[in-house]
Parts: C-alpha cells; structure tokens; sequence
C-alpha cells in the first residue's frame, strides 16, 4: 500500500494574520507549525512536508504495554473529553519502557549538567519542554514512541528548536535512538549518519556519536553563556556515551496490536484533494513531497511508522497538515500539561476522543487541532482556526466509518 509518510522534514510557509472563531471551549492564540531536520536546522515557518515512502525501508514498530495512566518518571494526569461521553475513556497505554534500560537519573550524573553552565538547570519532561511553544507533535516523542531515550535539564523555560532557539532558554537535551533490526536507514546512510562530531559556539554546543546499536545525540543552548567556555561540555557527552555504551546493545523491539482505520493511511483517502483545496481556498493544492536534511528524529520518526500529508502550492507555501504518532496517546496527555491547548467539541468526535486545540501567536495564525483516537495521537493544522478545526472533522468523519 502505496502511502505519504514523512520521512524528511521541509520547509513550512508563514500564515497570514486571522481571528479567533466558534466551537472553542476556551480560547485560542495563534500559531505556525514546523517540522525541521538536523540538529538545529529549524525553520520557524508552517508545516513540514511528507515524503514518499516506496522506497522507505521496512521497519519494526516498538510496542506500548496496555496499563492505566502512563507510568513515566515524570508524572502525568490524564485529561478528560470535553462534554462528558456516554462511557469511559479507554485506558491510556503507557510511554514504552526504555529498550536500554535508562533513565534520567541513571543516564548522566545531574552535576556534569550544570557544570556546563553559569545558571541553574533541573531535570524537565522534553515533552513538556517542546509543548510550550508551537502547534506541531514534540518530534522527540517518536524517539521515546520507539523506545529511546530523551532527557533534558533547563532553565524551565519552553523550549523547541523545531522553531528556533528561545534566547531565555539554558539547557541541555540528551536523545538515545535504539537502531531498528533492519539496520539504519537509506536516508541515515545516505548522509552518512549517524556520525562521530562535537561542536561548540558561543551559546550553543552539538555532539552526536554512534555508541554500538544506538544513535546518541547531546545538544546544549545557553543564552547567559557556558560556564568556562563550555570547558564541560566534553566531559559530559563521554559520560553519556560511556552509560550508553555499558546499558547496550537494546532489548528487542515488540509489535503492538494496532488501531485499524476504516481506510488507507494515504492522504487522498484521510482528507480527499478535492475536499482539501475547498476547504483551505487553494485551488491549486497539491499533496506535497518533502525534501531536507536527516536527523536522529527523523530516524525515529521513520522507525516508529509515524506519518504525515501536508498539502500546498509547493514545499514553502503549505496551507494544511496532518501528522499521526501511533500509540502516542501518552504523549498527546503529557502535552496537555503544558497549559497551551484548549479543548473543543467537534462533530464526528467518538466516545473516549478527546479534542483540543493550540495556536502560539509568535507565529502567525497558524493552529493545529490535537485529537487523541484510541491510543494514536493525531495532529490537523492549517492556516487559521476555523480551517483546521474544519479539516479535523473531514479526517473523523472518514476514520470513523
């Protein structure tokens, strides 16, 4: 079955100013969504595009174990649906466990954190952290989806450089991605990741490494500086990659029993052309190939069979989207605790679906509507409200039968 999955992250357009509308039980800001590549290669525009995945290798799909309420070091309390439904919300299942064993605690020593820096850090679900700014899926949860590692130390401000950096923000991530059994994949090869490189400039500092069969990714920001020239830094990354190295190589990968859709996940069946150039007032939409860089979250995304369609005139100039993170259910309640969404009613919303939405004014008008169906977790954006929330019941209407 021939499917737009995204692959690769592209360029996403800026939306022109608009107004908040109906059906919201709160109110909305907002917003722009992006999707961006390789390690601070952010592009604070749209939404990403999809790429073709004919070619995409086969990948195993790591598994969430079916339990209450996630079971996560950070702690979480589920949401509920808008007006109440006549039965229960089925049970959340849980992030899945790190297939090294790891966590946040145990992966780095918390004093080598803030020995890098002149102000003070504390341990921050990224989650969390990406969901304080912008509309799109935190691209870390696919890291975690497959079993990985994502940890980070802040200052407690938001931050997600999928839109750039936060100059308040100090901070810094730690990401460990299990490679799949097939191996990496062609788009890793091709640009010759994952590879063995520390960098450091003025306020930021870069290192990824390959540490048996995992992809070890360290990335610091520092608006008020490092501490001692960011003589810490090396220390830090060769503890990371010595508990990575020791923990490995990963416990193998399980297959969930997945929700099944009443049609394809390709684009045309979700949200027909037709229905997506009316609704968005662009005639000449088009569903759109994605282009780009490759990263240690693109490989997750693409291990964790994670997909999107985006359609627009071309790549810069994209007026809708629609991302879906399988099982991400967790994630998408772990998001909510940011406090940047609200929720909303929505014709062809089914009992135990949640809705809400979120825009983020620094970006434009853009929002996105956030449904969690079943255990997935999936994203609609668009160029205002009205047109997301629009899109987001064509997508119910057809996954719903």
């Amino acid at each position: 079955m021939k499917r737009n999955v995204l692959e690769r992250a592209a360029l996403e357009p800026v939306p022109a100013k608009q107004t908040s509308i109906r059906r919201l039980l709160g109110f909305g800001l907002g917003v722009v969504a992006l999707f961006g590549v390789g390690a601070g290669a952010a592009v604070a525009l749209m939404v990403s595009a999809p790429q073709d995945d004919a070619a995409s290798p086969v990948a195993d799909t790591p598994a969430s174990t079916p339990t209450s309420p996630p079971t996560t070091e950070y702690s979480v309390t589920p949401s509920s649906a808008p007006p109440p439904p006549p039965a229960p919300a089925p049970p959340i299942t849980a992030q899945p466990a790190s297939r090294y064993g790891l966590d946040c605690g145990s992966l780095v020593d918390p004093a080598l954190v803030s020995g890098v820096f002149t102000t003070d850090v504390a341990a921050i679900d990224p989650i969390l952290s990406e969901s304080g700014v912008g509309i799109a899926i935190p691209r870390r949860a696919a890291i975690l989806a497959v079993g990985g590692s994502v940890c980070e130390w802040s200052n407690g401000v938001p931050m997600n450089d999928q839109y750039g950096t936060e100059p308040a923000y100090v901070g810094v991530t730690v990401s460990v991605v299990p490679r799949a059994a097939a191996g990496w994949s062609q788009y890793a090869n091709q640009h010759g990741m994952p590879a063995d490189e520390r960098q450091c400039d003025a306020t930021s500092c870069w290192a990824s490494s390959a540490v048996g069969d995992a992809w070890v990714t360290v990335s610091a920001f520092a608006g008020g500086g490092f501490a001692a020239d960011a003589s810490g830094w090396s220390p830090l990354v060769d503890a990371v990659v010595a508990t990575v190295g020791a923990a490995g190589p990963a416990a193998p990968a399980t297959t969930p029993e997945r929700m099944s859709w009443p049609v394809a996940e390709d684009c045309e069946a979700l949200i027909p052309l037709d229905q997506a150039r009316s609704i968005t007032a662009t005639p000449g939409a088009q569903v759109m190939i994605g282009a780009g860089g490759w990263s240690e979250w693109a490989e997750a995304r693409l291990y964790a069979d994670a997909w999107g369609c985006g359609w627009g005139v071309d790549d810069m100039n994209q007026v809708a989207r629609v991302d879906r993170l399988h099982d991400g259910r967790w994630a998408y309640e772990r998001m909510l605790q940011a406090g940047t969404s609200t929720p909303i009613e929505l014709d062809g919303l089914a009992s135990g679906e949640v809705a809400s939405i979120r825009c983020d004014e620094r970006y434009g008008t853009t929002c996105a509507v956030d449904l969690a169906v079943g255990q997935d977790w999936i994203n609609v954006s668009a160029n205002d409200e009205a047109t997301a929330i629009a899109l987001a019941e064509v997508l119910l209407g057809r996954v719903s039968g």
